[in-house]
């Protein structure tokens, strides 16, 4: 793991004398280290001319995997030391309405097994509210879709994308259609999600020459199931959130796609279960959501 550690510091700095300083090691040392991470891997890491340097091909590609795994034994170690502490590990995490994902739920369950003391408060909401929720320091993380303008406040580490269908009952007359077209729902009765008015199916549905129908409102997701499975609307929503009686129907026309992303506030200290969570996100590959 040393050698991972200044590969990844001279990857940054592209410097290996201030690589060397940043790892408080001799620049012999950190270069020894290099070469025999250079032989391990079957080739070079480095290009070396003169005063500059460049990753080669060969550590271009290693460097999001070589990032990863030490991310992840640095997530290791911080569980380790928080299984043998007393003290109360509380985090207050905020995950928008329409984010859903296997790996957030293995994330917290490695956290609720390996770090004594965890408290786990979570809260949902819009991506805004959240947000201002954070830089009140009422949540020590959030993860939401990545807004236009993030605030400078912000640190943020990309997670996945998801894509934006229509989720409506299976009986609805569009539902076994292959890629139907959103110009085909020019009457249908959408439901609005997150009280913005469906920003996202009004773009695109103005993209196809018309104004979609925002009749109904729902406070949650779960509120907006029901509504979906009573038959009142359809919504415009990811689709890793179609469950129960209802289906995710892609559409030809409305290619929307959305980042999700971690964020917490720059420059505020984190607790141990918050440091823990960043590293163990950031240690692993979370898969792009689909319809």
């Amino acid at each position: 793991m040393h050698q991972v550690r200044y590969f990844l510091a001279v990857a940054r700095e592209l410097n290996f004398t201030r690589a060397a300083d940043e790892c408080n090691v001799s620049q012999p040392s950190l270069t020894r280290a290099i070469q025999k991470l250079e032989e391990e891997l079957g080739g070079p890491l480095f290009r070396r001319e003169r005063s500059r340097t460049h990753l080669t091909d060969l550590g271009r590609l290693m460097l999001p995997h070589l990032e990863r795994t030490f991310e992840a034994a640095e997530a290791a170690k911080l569980l380790a030391k928080g299984v043998g502490r007393s003290e109360v590990a509380p985090l207050t995490l905020g995950v928008q309405s329409v984010v859903e994902s296997d790996t957030l739920n293995a994330i917290l369950k490695e956290l609720a097994e390996g770090l004594k003391g965890f408290e786990l408060t979570l809260t949902t909401g819009s991506a805004d509210v959240l947000m201002e929720k954070a830089l009140s320091g009422e949540l020590d993380l959030i993860i939401t879709e990545l807004p236009g303008d993030v605030p400078d406040r912000i640190d943020h580490w990309p997670l996945f994308r998801h894509g934006y269908v229509m989720v409506t009952r299976k009986d609805h007359p569009l539902a076994r259609s292959e890629t139907p077209s959103l110009g085909a729902l020019r009457d249908e009765p959408w439901i609005d999600h997150d009280g913005a008015g469906c920003p996202r199916l009004q773009l695109a549905a103005v993209a196809v020459g018309f104004e979609p129908i925002v009749r109904h409102r729902a406070t949650d997701m779960r509120n907006l199931g029901r509504l979906i499975e009573a038959g009142v609307g359809s919504a415009f929503i990811p689709g890793s959130l179609a469950t129960g009686d209802v289906v995710a129907v892609p559409l030809a026309d409305a290619d929307v796609t959305e980042s999700v992303v971690l964020g917490a506030v720059a420059g505020r200290r984190r607790g141990p279960a918050a440091e823990a969570f960043v590293r163990a996100s950031r240690a692993k590959s979370w898969a792009d959501v689909t319809a």
